[in-house]
């Protein structure tokens, strides 16, 4: 089926560098090459869970004690019913062989979760337990997953993708504890082709305890990808513990083609990574939307991320959008972990209030680390305005005293009157353990997305979450918005026709214009220099 859209587009970039990019008003827009079926093999034995009780739940704390007929060592699909639940928990999966996976999956439609308003319930859903199972809404005849009318994302329909997806959580932002999907005790999985939206805290939170000997299991050899979570009170994915000393060490971590976009706090925060982790050909859209009255200070980053040991690397993302630093950077070993050598290489950073890059935590001469052809822009001083004591860090990259690893900055280009880095005076030089060669400080392309479908022009730092109050600033000052402003509330995007002040959107139409929602087609554009060089998600617009 083809589909035209006439939907207007955003390009990441400040005002002064918005061009318009949107599709003629009968130019279908661009396609990505169709993934081949068969994905996980033919579906083999299956066995289908109940459908949601007269409650809506589906409460299974553990598969394999209620359903003791099943083979779990060998079942091939385990398949939830299509339907409306209000609370799915699945526990206790098993442990199974690498080479044999569980693929968890919806059949006979969609599967959404939606809590009903006002319910006290204390979650929306839990997945814990086992290692070597998979949890997909991707439709693929093949392999017997999700369903023909829920393709998602697939062959690049990305704008037409909201709503669309096998499997859909939505939290209604029904409890500022809500995780849209939450995973423990597990190890050695997959999660891919979900889309999470209004979660009242993170979209998917991911950890695992310590056990009755003090020591926290590792949470290796997982992957998170092909996920559209969007307009989360908090984060979009918060991977890891960041309540200190033993922490789970994440090795063998891929996080890749995933769209986190409109998160009030950071898009991602993913910690204790360690050896063959690997961040890449994500987009990392409006971080840091409810920087004015978020849950705590300082929580506005567009993502955060700590390293612990071993070869890491971040490359080919798109970091757009935040209040805070771009990315709130961490290396923080723990007694017996690998030497640290880490990579950061051709990711686009663009659009934030404050610094671009924040390096902290504690390291020896033993670790590595590597910027190299990453590209900066938009960093616009403007903090200010809820913190009144921050002051313009006038470089892009900033670091702590207590690294004292040598770190490597080259062939990088940013754009602006910021040094790089505090003591160097252009791109090349040594200022203590920082070495620079070959950085440029020049004009930076503005990086510009297939189609956003927010208002032609539209600044990324223009669109924020509706606060009545910025209740982080000093005496909570209530939060007048200018005609023409953007904000998203409830998940709604709306424009303020005339400049109001606590004016809640939805009930007040005579001073907020409600807008079609956002399609979040978040490909590169084709043709431009960062598509040349593959930046961005996987999935290229042809």
């Amino acid at each position: 089926m083809i589909r035209r859209l006439g939907v207007l587009s955003l390009v990441a970039c400040v005002a002064s560098g918005c061009v318009d990019d949107r599709p003629g008003p009968m130019e279908e827009p661009p396609k990505s090459d169709c993934e081949a079926f068969g994905r996980y093999g033919p579906e083999g034995t299956t066995f289908t869970l109940p459908g949601p009780d007269a409650n809506g739940e589906l409460y299974v704390p553990d598969v394999q004690k209620r359903f003791p007929q099943v083979d779990w060592r060998t079942l091939d699909r385990l398949y939830i019913p299509a339907g409306r639940y209000t609370l799915i928990n699945l526990g206790n999966l098993p442990d199974r062989a690498a080479d044999r996976r569980l693929v968890i999956t919806n059949i006979g439609g969609q599967v959404v979760l939606r809590p009903n308003a006002g319910s006290k319930q204390g979650y929306l859903w839990a997945v814990n337990g086992g290692s070597n199972w998979v949890l997909t809404g991707r439709y693929d005849p093949v392999s017997g997953t999700g369903h023909v009318d829920f393709p998602g994302h697939r062959c690049g329909e990305y704008a037409t993708s909201r709503e669309r997806y096998g499997i859909s959580s939505d939290d209604i932002f029904l409890s500022g504890g809500h995780m849209g999907l939450g995973i423990g005790d597990a190890h050695s999985f997959e999660v891919e082709y979900l889309e999470i939206t209004r979660a009242g805290f993170a979209g998917v939170r991911i950890n695992r305890a310590a056990g009755s000997d003090g020591k926290v299991p590792p949470l290796n050899d997982i992957q998170l990808h092909d996920l559209y979570i969007h307009d989360t009170a908090s984060e979009a994915i918060y991977f890891g513990s960041t309540q200190g000393a033993p922490t789970p060490l994440g090795a063998r971590v891929k996080v890749y083609n995933n769209r986190l976009v409109r998160t009030g706090t950071e898009a991602l925060q993913i910690q204790n990574l360690g050896d063959g982790s690997e961040i890449h050909h994500n987009v990392f859209a409006f971080g840091g939307i409810d920087w004015r009255a978020a849950f705590a200070g300082y929580q506005d980053n567009n993502s955060q991320a700590q390293v612990r040991g071993g070869r890491i690397r971040f490359h080919h993302n798109v970091f757009v959008g935040g209040a805070g630093s771009l990315l709130n950077f961490f290396a923080q070993p723990e007694p017996g972990d690998a030497p640290l050598d880490v990579e950061f290489s051709d990711n686009y950073f663009a659009d934030t209030l404050s610094l671009g890059i924040w390096f902290g935590g504690t390291t020896g001469t033993e670790a590595r680390f590597l910027w190299e052809r990453n590209a900066f822009r938009g960093l616009d001083f403007g903090y200010q305005a809820v913190y009144p004591a921050a002051r313009d860090p006038e470089v892009v990259l900033a670091k702590a005293d207590t690294l004292k690893s040598p770190i490597t900055l080259k062939e990088n280009q940013w754009e602006g009157s910021r040094k790089l880095f505090a003591g160097l005076t252009g791109g090349s030089g040594t200022a203590g353990t920082v070495m620079a060669t070959g950085n440029v400080n020049g004009p930076v392309t503005p990086l510009t997305f297939v189609s956003t479908g927010l208002p032609e022009g539209t600044a990324t730092r223009q669109l924020e979450r509706w606060a009545a109050r910025a209740t982080l600033a000093p005496n909570t000052p209530e939060v007048t918005y200018a005609a023409g402003a953007l904000v998203m509330h409830d998940g709604r995007l709306f424009r303020a026709r005339t400049q109001n002040t606590n004016k809640v959107p939805p009930d007040n139409a005579a001073v907020w214009e409600v807008l079609p929602l956002p399609v979040d087609d978040l490909r590169t554009a084709p043709g431009t220099e960062w598509a040349q060089r593959g930046i961005g998600l996987l999935d290229v617009a042809r």
